[in-house]
């Protein structure tokens, strides 16, 4: 049980450092609610400690001894408890006094310090973002509290492309400030509250099945190889443009047949699985790239490369068919639904959360079944591949019945 002391100068002064433990508190007999924590490094601290209303035990600290004294102390002690029995927080109160004026360009440097783990590539979207005219440039010397619903209204009609994305990078910088307590609401808010933020629509486009051979023998002839193996890395696994770009030497496990994804959307590593038709083209890369960090190297900051958009141009003008990399996501999606893999499967293969999804939340897919499963679609793809373009089937349109060819 706490000891309750009248608290004097000397009384206080000449407290025991405490044994065995990191602390030692003392109550006031003068002032009820007000203590002194002694730690066992020899700091001795005022601080007040009250129950609220809802049964949350508030505590607030007031400074250290003996730069504070008793008497101010007890005077502090007493503002801090009127403030509480109000509904007002003096440690968030002094928090938002602190950050009062902080400005977006000082909450910037401060969030990219604290999200330490954020990619590269999303840091530079997020800095292009914040300093461009065309962004949030000249936002960046206003204090956050003066940024309005109105002035958030206003801006969001001025963009005239990626209003959405633009808006969503400055609603994670001022949902960090509240989590900060500089801001108790976020402006951006009045987008969700009005009903404004554009309804995304889902796009469909992937390789049709008539124009697959054709893409196919393009990649495989494309001379950069680092684009070739990253398109067909792409096609035969479902991952994200990132989680593939960003692939380490040391993830990859030739004798296994699998690398490692790390740090992708769902804040976690994935495993994913090499295909036999493909393993080849890897290794090739590996005696190009292989001495280094990267599987695919680049010159940017990171040192990954970038999109290969020159590449993808070529087969686009090649086959006459448009795609983009997150549209071989959806081509892989739709051949593993013609192969007959189960849709739990599918979720697990694309590395898509099942946390919503109450059924598909028991369902953890062992090793086997998905390294099996990617051969599988691996399998389905080669036999659409080979010149026998009787073996092609339509794939521009998703089945509905598993039975059917898609």
């Amino acid at each position: 049980m706490t000891e309750t002391i009248h608290f004097t100068q000397d009384r206080v002064r000449n407290l025991p450092l405490p044994i065995n433990k990191e602390r030692e508190d003392y109550y006031d007999s003068g002032c009820p609610k007000l203590l002194c924590r002694v730690s066992n490094t020899g700091n001795k601290s005022f601080v007040v400690l009250k129950k609220t209303v809802d049964g949350k035990t508030r505590r607030v600290t007031l400074g250290r001894f003996p730069d504070l004294s008793v008497n101010d102390a007890r005077k502090m002690a007493q503002v801090a408890l009127i403030d509480l029995a109000q509904g007002v927080n003096p440690t968030e109160e002094k928090r938002k006094q602190r950050f009062k004026n902080i400005s977006l360009k000082e909450l910037f440097v401060r969030y990219l310090e604290d999200k330490s783990a954020l990619r590269e590539a999303s840091i530079k979207d997020y800095t292009k973002i914040m300093n461009s005219p065309f962004g949030f440039s000249d936002w960046l010397d206003k204090p956050i509290n003066d940024i309005t619903r109105d002035m958030v209204l206003t801006r969001r009609k001025q963009f005239t492309g990626g209003a959405d994305n633009k808006m969503r990078v400055l609603r994670a910088l001022l949902n960090y400030a509240i989590a900060l307590k500089a801001l108790d609401i976020n402006p951006v808010d009045v987008l969700r509250d009005g009903n404004l933020w554009n309804k995304p629509t889902r796009r469909k486009r992937m390789i049709p099945s008539d124009n697959l051979k054709a893409w196919y023998e393009s990649v495989i002839n494309l001379q950069n190889e680092k684009a070739k193996v990253y398109l067909l890395i792409l096609l035969h696994t479902g991952l994200r443009d990132t989680d593939v770009r960003y692939l380490e030497w040391k993830d990859i496990d030739f004798k296994n047949a699998c690398f490692i994804a790390r740090d992708t959307k769902n804040s976690s590593d994935f495993t994913a699985y090499i295909a036999p038709q493909i393993t080849s083209y890897l290794r090739n890369l590996h005696v190009t790239t292989g001495s280094g960090k990267y599987v695919f190297p680049g010159a940017g900051k990171d040192g990954v490369m970038d999109v290969p958009r020159k590449p993808i141009a070529q087969v686009c003008k090649e086959t006459g068919t448009d795609f983009s990399s997150h549209d071989l996501k959806r081509t892989f999606l739709t051949i593993g639904e013609a192969a007959m893999i189960p849709f739990s499967l599918l979720k697990a293969l694309a590395n898509h959360q099942t946390d919503g999804d109450v059924t598909g939340g028991y369902i953890n897919p062992e090793g086997k079944t998905l390294k099996s499963a990617t051969f599988k679609i691996a399998d389905y793809i080669h036999q659409h591949v080979i010149p026998d373009t009787e073996n092609i089937v339509s794939i521009n349109k998703v089945a509905t019945n598993p039975r059917k060819k898609f």
